[in-house]
């Protein structure tokens, strides 16, 4: 997935998606060559108790674990929109629609 940009309302973290294709360019699939889709944006809704992992550095050299909701769309919003075409990410999603698991995609 594409995630164009990301925000906070009523205390609720929503971010605005789109399918993409993803490529293994290292075998093992360590690293991904993310392929952009071409369709509308959809807005989602992340699950209070949805998990971030950002696998790779979002934004700094900082090393990878999990993320706040929060810190995450600080770290992704603060990338320049035409870097984040670049970036790619795994997502969950329950019977409601809504996101409960976020990672990010090592890109060569």
């Amino acid at each position: 997935m594409q995630i164009r940009e990301g925000w906070t309302s009523g205390g609720r973290t929503y971010l605005s998606v789109r399918p993409a294709r993803k490529v293994a360019v290292t075998d093992p699939h360590e690293a991904w060559l993310i392929i952009p889709g071409e369709g509308p944006y959809t807005t989602v809704l992340m699950a209070a108790d949805a998990r971030v992992l950002l696998s790779v550095p979002l934004g700094d050299d900082s090393l990878a674990h999990p993320y706040s909701q929060t810190e995450f769309v600080n770290r992704l919003t603060a990338e320049p929109s035409a870097s984040r075409s670049r970036l790619g990410y795994d997502l969950s999603f329950d019977g409601k629609g809504q996101v409960t698991r976020l990672q990010s995609l090592y890109t060569s």
